[in-house]
């Protein structure tokens, strides 16, 4: 019992083209373009063979899509008619009955019958008729039988010209079939390349702009570091009195240092750059008449007295 495998896909593929039917399961696929490692081989056939017996289409599904084929008449034929029952109940062919071709005299035991002696003179009279027949076919043979091989060869050879113009014809139409898919598959397959290589050129920029921007984060979050650590210092040294009884008024971190974290790179550096030049006022005016600062010597207790 031969199983039932199917054939076609239960989905129908997308982009109809010229040479495809409407309406019809097909299994999409391009074979000229998709080129499989040898090693990829057996991975490739097992998911063809899993996409097969998902199909709804059996190949007793592609016969039955034919036209029927006519019924016989053997109206006016009834000896082929008989045979063509016979044939089709599967029964033996009857042996031949060589009888009609001896001229054997009736049996013994009906010499005396009249019956059995006229049916051995008809047959004598069908052996005579059946050899004149031979006679003429003979005669006939000789004189145009040269001519009537010609003409049947004749006939044959047109018949196979016509057979083989219809195969050319067949053949040229599968031919212009496969050129059309073939060309219509490299031209999808150059589609798909474009669309890959468009797809790991983005996969590559996504890359390069996540990189960089860790690298940004990298660099604000270390210009933060230091713009605390700047700004720290200067309150710092701003809260420390002056050696000559002079308090300096201590230095507060205006709104916009406040804000730097939210500025990005740019108010970082604004900022930092600030920082250092309220740091340098701050040692200039120590530097002014009447605001003298003190020496490392006194700073540090090494007065003469």
């Amino acid at each position: 019992m031969a199983s039932k495998r199917p054939l076609t896909l239960e989905y129908t593929a997308e982009g109809a083209a010229k040479f495809l039917r409407g309406n019809e399961s097909l299994i999409d696929a391009l074979p000229y373009v998709d080129h499989v490692p040898p090693e990829l081989r057996p991975l490739v056939d097992s998911l063809i063979e899993e996409e097969k017996r998902k199909s709804i289409k059996l190949p007793s599904d592609y016969l039955r899509e034919l036209p029927p084929v006519r019924a016989p008449h053997f109206d006016e034929h009834p000896v082929l008619k008989t045979e063509y029952e016979r044939v089709r109940s599967k029964e033996a062919m009857k042996p031949l009955d060589t009888t009609r071709y001896r001229l054997d005299p009736p049996p013994q035991n009906r010499r005396g019958d009249v019956n059995a002696w006229r049916e051995s003179l008809n047959n004598a009279h069908s052996q005579l008729e059946h050899q004149h027949l031979r006679i003429l076919n003979q005669e006939l043979l000789l004189k145009h039988g040269d001519k009537a091989w010609r003409a049947q060869v004749q006939l044959n050879e047109a018949s196979v010209k016509s057979l083989e113009q219809q195969l050319a014809a067949i053949k040229k139409e599968t031919d212009q079939l496969n050129r059309e898919r073939k060309l219509q598959q490299h031209a999808a397959g150059a589609e798909l390349s474009k669309m890959d290589r468009q797809y790991l050129a983005q996969v590559r920029k996504n890359w390069a702009i996540e990189r960089a921007c860790m690298r940004l984060e990298e660099e604000v979050e270390a210009a933060e570091s230091e713009l605390q650590r700047r700004v720290q210092a200067v309150v710092v040294q701003s809260a420390e009195p002056a050696s000559n009884g002079v308090e300096l008024a201590p230095e507060v971190p205006s709104d916009a240092e406040a804000e730097v974290v939210m500025d990005g790179p740019v108010a970082v550096s604004t900022a930092v750059g600030e920082a250092g030049s309220e740091t340098q006022e701050v040692h200039q005016g120590a530097a002014q008449p009447g605001v003298q600062a003190p020496n490392d010597a006194e700073a540090n207790g090494d007065t003469d007295m």
